[in-house]
């Protein structure tokens, strides 16, 4: 991967995490409720960004350095915990595409983002599951009281909670897809313009 390469996808990362933190922060209006969509709208609007990357960078590294920016972000933000996250998330979406040629795959890029999205979408969870209710406290004490955080865990250790989180996570990631690959084809796929002109 050269330079100019690195840049393109650290720029179109940056447009992604943007797009994910307003998402995230309208997630906010619904309250309570917020925690089972909080990563899903970001999950739908951001997916054009990532059909265009892969389209546009079909090489080894890219979806990893995709979310490792992102982690990066984070914790430059003070959620050092995320960085492991996304370079998972990132790790497993490199897995998932496959063979460099997948790139240019729209059903392994379709696979690819929802895994990824999906453990993004788990973050909660894992903060729980490995710092508990007091680590959580302790490593973001601005944000959470030792209730705020039990909460957490009731939330996420409550299966039927787990069922609407995934379920809604998924449905918004693979729509997400849909409206990626249409983006795509409809405004940067030189291949499709070539053939409506023609035709």
């Amino acid at each position: 991967m050269k330079l100019k390469d690195v840049i393109t996808v650290s720029l179109l990362g940056v447009v992604g995490f943007v797009i994910s933190m307003v998402s995230g922060m309208i997630t906010q209006v619904f309250g309570t409720y917020g925690v089972f969509v909080h990563v899903s709208i970001g999950s739908l609007l951001c997916a054009p960004v990532y059909f265009v990357m892969c389209h546009k960078i079909p090489k080894r590294g890219t979806i990893f350095i995709y979310y490792l920016l992102a982690g990066i972000i984070y914790s430059l933000m003070g959620f050092i915990p995320m960085l492991p996250i996304m370079a998972v998330a990132g790790l497993l979406g490199e897995l998932c595409i496959g063979n460099r040629e997948n790139y240019m795959n729209d059903g392994k890029i379709s696979i690819s983002y929802v895994i990824s999205q999906v453990i993004y979408a788990l973050h909660g969870f894992f903060f729980i599951l490995f710092l508990g209710v007091e680590g959580l406290t302790k490593t973001f004490p601005n944000l959470f009281t030792v209730e705020k955080a039990q909460m957490v865990k009731d939330t996420f250790f409550n299966s039927k909670n787990m069922a609407i989180i995934l379920s809604v996570e998924v449905i918004a990631a693979i729509l997400g897809t849909m409206l990626g690959k249409y983006i795509y084809n409809k405004f940067f796929n030189k291949n499709i313009k070539r053939e409506g002109m023609l035709s």
